[in-house]
């Protein structure tokens, strides 16, 4: 008797190893590895998947104690798939029941959703030939009529009752058919239509450049240089061989306008896949991928596990972008399950981005990827001059309004041009903090040791009107207050908002512009499915005369009416105790300033800033990337971070603070032993998270930075409870 051995796709933790079946009579062909199976365990039947086939009963188990497979699902994954998810556990230190449950929608692994069918009808045939009988009633005639002469007739196209069809099946006149929803399409009809834009010499010449190359490619294009159209046509070219591509970007929700581009080419034979898709929805464009159908997978991180058949291409997009990176269990990076797709199938990997990630451009100049630069827009036009506004001298000369004067004037100037300007602002809300100024007593969450935001419910409240629904918020638990009018600690009435956000840049620029069409974009107006997508669309329809946003609106959209940015406060996120913060803010400048300027008038962006002077405020007014990365690139091999040093970190939680910082201690001390007994470099740092207590529980991190990390793996167990990120893409 051969045996198999199975992943239960139950909660991740509760079994985590794969447990031995047996094959009964009759499906000796079926229990293949990567399909799925319903096994039993303890008193119930659980689904799996097969992940070793053809298997001797090992030594150790009694095969008396050994039970049958119950029977073989309609679902399996790739051989690829498999050694993927198994590749994943052992880098990302995660069950593999963690890293298989990454490539099945919840929907089909728990058996709600079948491969989709559709029903046909046609008249049965007799012989060679077809002779209804026994029509009775004007609904049988009717149906009979529509079926005449045709091969099959789809459910949806038959308006009389399912009664009347039923009554003909019956009497053997019609028969129903079943075929999958789904089927292989011939991929040589694609573009289906033809090409919007001829191709400039650079674009030419960059995709003979990437269509040459054995190594993953970094395209390092301006903003506006063209990347899109490369990736349509390396999309193609993958096509044309037969082979499926997958094109990620950070959020699906946030590029409309990409998505609308691809349907021009690729119709319904489009996968798309987001985290706002309901299971049956995920489950549905899962089968248009694994049966063929779709030859083009768009979508956010987790569309990496598409379920291709053969792939070409992978492609990141604005591939600097942090969303690329799992912050849960398992914590994997997209980049780099792109750089294992790759190798498991020799496919091309390309990522693209403006301000590439300091990781990617230190392995386009060690030779690691394939460097390539796109260095002008696609219309020759300059990339918009950034003017630096220093918010200091702004208070001095008693200007204490959100707006510099300067961006109050070119708003001014752009609303009378009848030209569109966006205002962006990297916090929602009202402010970041409410502050008695006769005490300094701070508002905060009774739950976190975090400040409590302001917020005004401005959904359905014009922002101009005085009528106030204030109310301050925790954005890490959600607790909710309203807001005092005197200090509970000294009672003083001097209760000051601190800061800034896009709730209180609406209404600030309602008051200065009262006749513009003010529109936000943040977190809070788009929390419903799809609710970005109107307000992209009202504001590319000229609905709206300002949009005021945050980082959503710096993520690929194309405005051509925009000839003004406003960036209100250039400096949040800068202090952050990350070695990656002076990377984010030369990254968001650069991204949002790239906005604007796309069409018939020169792009202007105004960045307010209280550190005029910084070194990334400054190169990222003036687009100097190299230098910009050539400086951040110095300072972390000085200082031993990535990519000189790998990351691992460590999220430790306790309810008792005095007994988690003991239990750290003495980990820790294991850990160095471990690394000065394997003779390696490295430096462990144990702090308290940087917000250290959350829901009434302590958060500390424990980083541990070396040129193997994974040692540790070898020789010590993790303790039950410790979050384990490999390559954080946050350290604090």
């Amino acid at each position: 008797m051969k045996y198999v051995q199975v992943v239960i796709l139950k909660r991740a933790g509760e079994f985590d190893d794969p447990l031995t079946y047996s094959i009964p009579k009759g499906l000796e062909f079926e229990c293949r590895t990567g399909r799925g199976a319903k096994v039993p365990l303890r008193n119930q039947f659980v689904n799996g998947i097969i992940v070793k086939e053809n298997m001797d009963l090992p030594e150790e188990i009694d095969e008396k104690k050994v039970k049958p497979i119950k029977e073989v699902l309609n679902f399996s994954l790739t051989a690829q798939q498999i050694e993927l998810a198994k590749k994943i556990a052992k880098y990302y230190y995660t069950s593999l029941t963690r890293s298989l449950r990454l490539m099945i929608p919840t929907a089909i692994w728990k058996g709600k959703l079948d491969e989709p069918k559709k029903r046909y009808y046609r008249i049965r045939r007799r012989g060679d030939v077809t002779a209804p009988t026994d029509i009775r009633g004007s609904k049988q005639k009717e149906i009979i009529e529509a079926l005449t002469g045709q091969e099959k007739v789809p459910e949806s196209d038959i308006t009389t009752s399912k009664a009347t069809i039923r009554s003909l099946i019956k009497k053997g006149i019609v028969e129903e058919i079943e075929k999958p929803s789904y089927e292989k399409s011939d991929y040589k009809i694609f573009p289906l239509k033809d090409f919007k834009h001829k191709l400039t010499s650079d674009q030419e010449k960059i995709i003979e450049q990437i269509i040459c190359s054995t190594k993953p490619v970094l395209l390092h294009g301006i903003t506006g240089s063209g990347k899109t159209e490369i990736y349509l046509r390396i999309v193609l070219e993958a096509i044309k061989k037969g082979k499926q591509s997958l094109l990620l970007v950070p959020e699906i929700a946030l590029t409309p306008q990409m998505i609308d581009y691809f349907k021009d080419y690729f119709g319904p034979h489009l996968a798309l896949f987001h985290s706002k898709l309901s299971d049956g929805q995920r489950a549905e464009e899962w089968w248009k991928v694994r049966t063929g159908y779709a030859p083009l997978m768009i979508g956010s991180r987790s569309a990496i596990f598409a379920p291709v058949q053969n792939l070409g291409v992978v492609i990141l997009d604005e591939e600097h972008e942090w969303t690329y990176k799992q912050e849960s269990a398992p914590y994997y990076q997209a980049h780099h399950v792109g750089e294992m797709l790759s190798d498991l199938w020799g496919s091309q990997l390309i990522l693209g981005s403006a301000t590439p990630r300091l990781e990617s451009i230190h392995k386009g100049k060690v030779g690691d990827y394939t460097y390539l630069r796109l260095a002008e827009r696609i219309n020759k036009k300059e990339l918009p001059k950034i003017r630096i506004i220093d918010l200091c001298d702004e208070f001095k000369q008693k200007n204490f309004s959100i707006l510099s004067r300067a961006l109050k004037n070119k708003i001014e100037e752009r609303l009378s041009d009848k030209e569109q300007v966006i205002l962006f602002i990297n916090q929602r809300g009202l402010a970041r903090a409410v502050v008695c100024r006769d005490c300094g007593y701070t508002e905060k969450c009774p739950h976190c040791e975090v400040s409590l935001k302001l917020h005004r419910d401005s959904q359905i409240r014009d922002p101009r009107s005085e009528i106030r629904n204030d109310v301050l918020i925790c954005h890490y638990c959600g607790f909710a207050t309203p807001t005092n009018i005197i200090c509970p600690e000294c009672k003083s009435p001097y209760i000051k908002h601190v800061g800034i956000g896009t709730q209180k840049v609406e209404e600030e620029v309602g008051k200065i512009f009262p006749e513009a069409r003010i529109i936000r974009a943040d977190s809070d107006t788009t929390r419903l499915k799809e609710s970005f997508g109107p307000i992209y669309k009202a504001f590319k329809d000229k609905k709206y005369d300002i949009l005021v946003g945050t980082q959503m609106v710096a993520k690929g959209l194309d405005f051509s009416n925009v000839s003004l940015i406003g960036i209100i406060l250039a400096d949040v996120g800068l202090h952050v105790p990350d070695f990656r913060s002076h990377e984010r803010l030369f990254q968001i400048i650069t991204q949002v300033a790239g906005r604007c300027g796309r069409g018939e008038s020169v792009g202007e962006v105004i960045l307010q800033t209280y550190q005029p002077e910084h070194h990334a405020i400054k190169m990222a007014s003036e687009y100097d990337y190299e230098d910009f990365s050539n400086n951040e690139l110095k300072f972390r091999e000085k200082l031993s971070y990535p990519p000189f040093n790998n990351i691992i970190k460590f999220t430790v939680i306790g309810d008792d603070l005095e007994k988690l910082r003991k239990h750290i201690e003495v980990e820790v001390e294991i850990l160095e032993d471990i690394f000065k007994a394997n003779d390696l470099d490295f430096k462990i740092i144990a702090a308290p998270a940087l917000i250290p207590k959350m829901s009434n529980r302590y958060y500390y991190h424990v980083l541990i930075r070396s040129k193997n990390p994974h040692v540790i793996f070898d020789h010590w167990k993790v303790p039950r409870g410790w979050r384990i990120d490999v390559d954080p893409i946050h350290t604090t």
